[in-house]
């Protein structure tokens, strides 16, 4: 027990961190989502490639894309049937079908970290493949269908997204065995380390509750951590998965709903208040059995 409260408190101080900075007006909503864009557009991609060109690839590590399909499907086909049986309203409906469908991998970044180290992120990283694919074509589109604005193309930006380029530069480094020289490997190993705790930061800062309808909010939570949990487990034992290899897919599976929920709901004036709640709640949730998950897989 105690070595587990000693991998995992940096994780919570960071957490809470965030939160007590929050409230202190030291960061706001804008400075919450500057820390989001620097991890994607700069630590997460340097993170990946001094992951990439070194890690072994092994058969299990190329099923868990597929199993992170299989979830955004089932998921997805979950929340369009709820929506329906619970009258939802439109905007508050494409809220719940795209929140379910995305599986926000940010929060269980840094417990991957604490307990499986580098083999571990490489995994989620290839999990979270599909996962974006999915959130900038599949998710929003059921967005922008029941949204304001309508907006095309965004797909363009998963295509465009710097994680996204250093995951195909890193995989081919691995291919081509090719390796940076010491120097840039160090540096890109350095800043590349910084992307959990300002995750951290940026994530407790963003924590919002608003009053919503407690049946919307529990068919969310059961939808994208429950019934994700069951798709994860029944697809790594279908696929015969073991060790690492499980243990990323299941943890993956029950991740929280993802933030884009939130930007998706923005850009296209759906439910902002149940978006707010559903993703808060949910990543609340996740801190709280993460832990447990860990030592039961």
């Amino acid at each position: 027990m105690s070595d587990i409260v000693f991998l995992l408190s940096p994780i919570f101080v960071f957490f809470i961190l965030g939160f007590v900075l929050q409230r202190a007006r030291v960061i706001d909503e804008a400075a919450a989502a500057f820390l989001l864009k620097l991890v994607y557009t700069l630590t997460l991609p340097c993170l990946v490639l001094s992951l990439f060109p070194y890690v072994v690839i092994s058969q299990g590590m190329l099923i868990l894309p597929i199993i992170s399909g299989g979830i955004i499907l089932g998921t997805l086909t979950a929340a369009l049937a709820a929506g329906k049986l619970l009258s939802m309203p439109p905007k508050s409906y494409a809220v719940l079908a795209s929140g379910s469908m995305i599986m926000n991998l940010a929060i269980v970044m840094p417990f991957v970290k604490s307990f499986y180290g580098d083999e571990g992120l490489s995994r989620l990283i290839l999990f979270d493949f599909i996962n974006g694919l999915a959130t900038f074509t599949l998710a929003y589109s059921i967005a922008s269908r029941y949204g304001a604005s309508g907006h095309q193309g965004i797909g363009k930006r998963f295509l465009s997204s710097p994680p996204v380029w250093a995951l195909i530069v890193g995989l081919l480094m691995n291919i081509l065995s090719l390796r940076f020289n010491p120097l840039p490997a160090n540096i890109l190993h350095s800043i590349g380390e910084l992307t959990i705790p300002l995750l951290l930061l940026a994530l407790g800062a963003s924590i919002k509750l608003s009053k919503i309808n407690p049946l919307y909010l529990a068919a969310g939570v059961s939808i994208r951590m429950l019934l994700g949990f069951a798709l994860g487990l029944g697809l790594a034992e279908l696929f015969r998965l073991q060790g690492i290899d499980r243990a990323i897919a299941v943890l993956c599976a029950t991740a929280p709903a993802g933030f884009n929920t939130l930007t998706f709901a923005s850009l296209e004036k759906l439910d902002m208040d149940y978006a707010t709640t559903f993703v808060t709640a949910t990543m609340i949730i996740a801190l709280l059995i993460m832990p447990i998950l860990l030592t039961l897989l």
